[in-house]
């Protein structure tokens, strides 16, 4: 990975050279400056990345110590999950709270729940709140997953991942950890730690739907 860089999906170029130093300069020296959070239910997130990881081919994710499928699930989500999430949350909450109005912080599920609403609630907090309506019903309806999907089977690829040649993988949530996501006491264990990490609970205070946790998904990865 080169950090000076940023891959640049559908572009010509391949990368965008990037300056960390100036980037971090720059945060918050406009008054006008945006940032929105879109963030997932953190246990649901852990269901995601632990069951992707155990039919990743890529090196990078197969190394020894990097695998999350070397470790059961609850003591992947206490080790590596949650205090990997930890910092996300409460890099944006710090941001929030220093600079207030700045930061705008949205619950994937209310977004897939109510996709209009909320995409016209982030673009008013970004300043683009000129577009019409309906403008944002054919986008909400052009992102369905059936639209993506055929999109990335023209290109070859996944839209969210590298330039490389993607294919469709079809993996499989263990039964087993589809349980384990749903007892409560993980859940509650898993928010005290959020917790005591410093982050704002108050975030994941409804858990996902139960249809969240699938024993079964599809998802793109290398090819």
């Amino acid at each position: 990975m080169n950090y000076g860089h940023v891959p640049v999906d559908l572009a010509p170029h391949a990368f965008v050279p990037v300056s960390v130093a100036d980037v971090d300069a720059a945060a918050w020296t406009h008054a006008g400056q945006r940032m929105v959070l879109v963030y997932g239910d953190p246990i649901e997130q852990a269901v995601g990345c632990f069951s992707y990881s155990q039919n990743e081919i890529r090196r990078a994710y197969n190394r020894p110590g990097r695998r999350p499928v070397e470790l059961p699930f609850d003591e992947y989500v206490f080790q590596q999950a949650l205090p990997s999430y930890a910092k996300l949350i409460i890099s944006y909450q710090a941001m929030a709270e220093a600079v207030p109005g700045a930061v705008h912080i949205v619950a994937e599920d209310v977004l897939r729940a109510e996709p209009v609403r909320v995409l016209s609630s982030i673009l008013a907090h970004l300043r683009l709140d000129r577009w019409q309506t309906a403008m944002i019903d054919a986008v909400v309806d052009l992102s369905r997953r059936e639209h993506i999907m055929a999109v990335e089977r023209e290109l070859g690829r996944s839209l969210t991942g590298s330039r490389a040649s993607r294919r469709t993988a079809t993996w499989s949530v263990p039964e087993s950890v589809v349980k384990a996501a749903r007892d409560p006491t993980l859940r509650r264990e898993a928010l005290a730690l959020l917790a005591s990490m410093g982050v704002n609970t108050a975030y994941f205070e409804a858990p996902p739907a139960a249809a969240a946790f699938q024993a079964d998904a599809t998802t793109s990865g290398s090819a």
